[in-house]
């Protein structure tokens, strides 16, 4: 066998010569050999042999890198042999050392005298410095679990004979196993007394006074409270009965009392952050019930920045009938994640409507063509749904938190899942096919079939303008049609100056109404149509301004004065209210993206303050977090460069890009992954690279979309809400938290799009480029 041939062989093998070396040092080489080389020619295997016993052979051969060393170089010993060696070389001297096993060989000084060995080093340590600078620690969506370490701030107060002379204390803190009362003054008792102290009538703990046996542990004083805190642990004796009955009410009050200080500092922190992400999301919560065998839509959650992102009542009309909706829910329940398409294309008789899933389109292998036609027509809208459960455990807490009767709000205790939905059309409307495609005759499934859900939704105060209380009623009414004729409808709310009436589905009428409300004293009123759905047969009006206006509006304020308790209850702001914060409550705890909250700060990279991703998120793919530590390297960092910049966050910040796609592809060969340009993904030539590569099963795609959102404003709906309890505890560091909220600047979403993108490409479509892309590309 030639040198050259020798020398290709132990170029290829060098990871498994490496790998052979602890054995020979070990004098185990033959053992290495048979266990790592099995398959190997005889030839192949002895040159590895000598190779690795060359390699593990002592030498005193001293090793100098300035040839190609980086200033300054450093002059030292090494086993007694002189050094010449920079930074990187030293470092290198020392891994590969410690290689083979604290021994100097021809190894060792082939490694530190190597210049590729050298620039490999290099590279290594430059991107573990961009891997460390971009890791963030994370959160869950997920309630903070306190385990048995949880304690409230109970609102009764104990005493006891024994202690500060039979005087009402204010308990500070009550767990499990433990009792702390606040004293002004040191108490005069010492560690180890036993104090019985009695527990007054509370609810749902004891149903009299009730006396308890604790001992003293410690006395400190809390500098936060400005009073001293005596802790006491529960006797070993007390009846296990009563120990349950503490832990039941310390559960069942945990969501409505304050814990204690630092566990409430630890939730109102992590509940005003899953407000910001949910406040700032462009995903939309749509909340499900069980119907039948599957699912149905029941209302949504509007907020600034979901409206904002999406167009919020197209977004619902594709969610809407009713059979694709049970196709699009047997979707989701199977896979957690559809994409649904809805619009019109151009046909021979007209314009159809359409509205299908991407799957029921590859299964019918028509994704190319109707893509292609929705596209054509430009009227469309393709959604990305991703599903979650509610757990009855869920809505408990949120009953519980905002204090709502769960029997006066059934229906909201129906839900028992939620379904987010963002708009991903800009990802589509510009696509065209690549070759000529098959157009089959349209099929029945992907019609529209006009039969659809009623999907309502809340929003917060701020989005709602009307200026006048509502409440909820049902009275019959008639509308007065012409001299002889009316027709029998009903009114579902009612105030002041307006009211809203249902009437049968498909009834014409006039733009002025004649209305009559024998209940409400209302008789042949004038009133003016606002709105009218013809579909739903819902009627919003409004009193025309003739001079009766201001009477009409005294008859019904007389009446809502007259029965306020009755009219409170149905006051539909109030039902609105507490409606929002129990679905609010609900979906900041299934959040589907994997969310980073940025805040202020003069370096781009500690902007990135806190990463929340539930556990069963798939988005961080093709990488992956260690213990609470999440690379963001990968979807953020420039690419090729040597210090950690990043040119899309600083885009992002600075208002010049909203969203970009981040394409990767997993050789899965030896797993490698090779980043894709987002220009190059949709419009060159790649493209067909890549899709010829996916059918032969060489490679997987990965695709996340990275969208980032500023903030609105300082506060959320529900920010005073989440710091009231605090405030009782602790003024100075509610105040330190309000202040902190004015800090967050944006919230980044990141996504993963790989199912779509995976389809999309197979089925041979690529972007058309725009004018822009067409420039860049030129300039490239």
């Amino acid at each position: 066998m030639s040198v050259g041939e020798e020398e290709q062989i132990i170029k290829q093998y060098q990871p498994l010569i490496r790998a052979l070396i602890p054995y020979e040092q070990d004098n185990r080489l033959l053992e290495g050999i048979n266990k790592f080389s099995k398959r190997l020619p005889s030839s192949v295997r002895k040159i590895v042999k000598e190779e690795v016993v060359r390699l593990t052979s002592l030498t005193d051969a001293s090793a100098d890198n300035s040839a190609f060393a980086q200033f300054p170089v450093m002059k030292f010993k090494h086993f007694g042999i002189p050094m010449r060696l920079d930074k990187v070389g030293a470092e290198i001297l020392k891994s590969e050392t410690s290689l083979y096993q604290e021994r100097y060989t021809v190894g060792v000084f082939e490694s530190v005298m190597n210049s590729d060995f050298y620039q490999t080093q290099i590279k290594r340590d430059q991107f573990k410095k961009i891997v460390d600078a971009f890791k963030v620690e994370s959160q869950s969506f997920t309630d903070i679990d306190f385990g048995n370490d949880i304690a409230v701030r109970p609102n009764f107060t104990v005493s006891s004979p024994d202690f500060e002379k039979g005087r009402h204390c204010t308990v500070s803190s009550l767990s499990f196993t433990g009792l702390a009362v606040e004293t002004k003054r040191p108490p005069n008792v010492t560690t180890g007394d036993i104090i019985t102290f009695t527990i007054p009538e509370v609810m749902g703990l004891t149903k009299e006074p009730t006396e308890i046996t604790y001992e003293l542990d410690t006395i400190k004083y809390n500098k936060h409270l400005g009073k001293y805190e005596s802790f006491f642990t529960i006797s070993s004796e007390t009846d296990l009965g009563l120990l349950n009955q503490l832990k039941r009410y310390i559960k069942a009050v945990s969501y409505k009392q304050p814990l204690q200080r630092d566990l409430e500092i630890e939730r109102a922190m992590q509940d005003l952050e899953r407000d910001r992400i949910l406040e700032n999301s462009p995903w939309m919560p749509v909340f499900l019930a069980p119907n039948k065998k599957s699912l149905k839509p029941v209302i949504s959650l509007f907020t600034k920045a979901n409206v904002e992102h999406n167009n919020a009542e197209l977004l619902l009309k594709s969610l809407q009938d009713k059979t694709i909706f049970d196709v699009l829910a047997t979707e989701l329940m199977r896979y957690n994640e559809a994409y649904i398409f809805y619009g019109k294309i151009k046909t021979k008789s007209g314009e159809i409507a359409i509205t299908a899933t991407h799957r029921q389109l590859l299964a019918m292998r028509q994704l190319n063509a109707i893509v292609y036609l929705l596209v054509k027509n430009n009227d469309f809208i393709c959604t990305q749904c991703r599903l979650d459960d509610i757990t009855k455990d869920d809505k408990q807490k949120a009953f519980a938190i905002h204090d709502i009767a769960s029997k006066d709000f059934e229906h909201l205790g129906a839900i028992s899942n939620v379904m987010y939905c963002r708009d991903v059309t800009v990802y589509l409307n510009n696509l065209t096919l690549s070759e000529k495609c098959e157009f089959k005759p349209l099929a029945k499934s992907l019609r529209a079939s006009g039969e659809r859900w009623h999907i309502d939704y809340v929003m917060e105060e701020a989005l709602d303008r009307r200026s006048e209380t509502r409440y909820v009623i049902d009275k019959s009414a008639q509308i007065k049609l012409g001299l002889l004729n009316s027709l029998d409808v009903r009114v579902s709310d009612l105030s002041a100056s307006g009211m809203k009436l249902l009437v049968p589905v498909g009834t014409d009428l006039q733009p002025e109404l004649r209305v009559s409300v024998p209940d409400l004293k209302i008789k042949n009123e004038k009133y003016r149509v606002v709105h009218y759905d013809k579909s739903s047969g819902t009627v919003r009006l409004c009193l025309q301004d003739d001079g009766k206006k201001s009477k009409t509006c005294a008859n019904v304020d007389a009446m809502v004065e007259e029965n306020t308790a009755y009219f409170k209850l149905r006051d539909v702001a109030r039902i609105q209210r507490a409606t929002h914060r129990f679905i609010w409550e609900l979906a900041v705890r299934h959040m589907p993206s994997l969310s980073v909250l940025c805040v202020m700060n003069r370096h781009i990279l500690d902007r990135l303050k806190t990463v929340y991703q539930s556990d069963a998120s798939d988005d961080l793919y093709p990488f992956s977090r260690t213990q609470n530590i999440i690379p963001l390297h990968g979807f953020f960092a420039d690419k090729a460069q040597s210090k950690p910049k990043s040119l899309m966050l600083d885009a992002m910040f600075k208002g010049a890009m909203d969203h970009s796609l981040v394409v990767h592809c997993v050789r899965k060969s030896d797993n490698r992954l090779v980043y894709i340009k987002e220009r190059d993904f949709l419009y060159t030539k790649l493209r067909s690279q890549i899709q010829s590569q996916l059918e032969e099963e060489k490679i997987q795609i990965s695709a996340t979309d990275v969208t980032a959102i500023r903030c609105h404003g300082a506060i959320t709906p529900l920010t005073k809400k989440r710091l009231a309890q605090l405030s009782k505890l602790d003024k100075a560091m509610y105040d330190k938290l309000e202040t902190m909220q004015a800090g967050c600047t944006h919230c980044i979403f990141v996504t993963n799009m790989s199912a779509l993108h995976h389809d999309l490409v197979m089925a041979k479509l690529i972007a058309k480029p725009t004018q822009t892309n067409s420039e860049k590309e030129g300039a490239a």
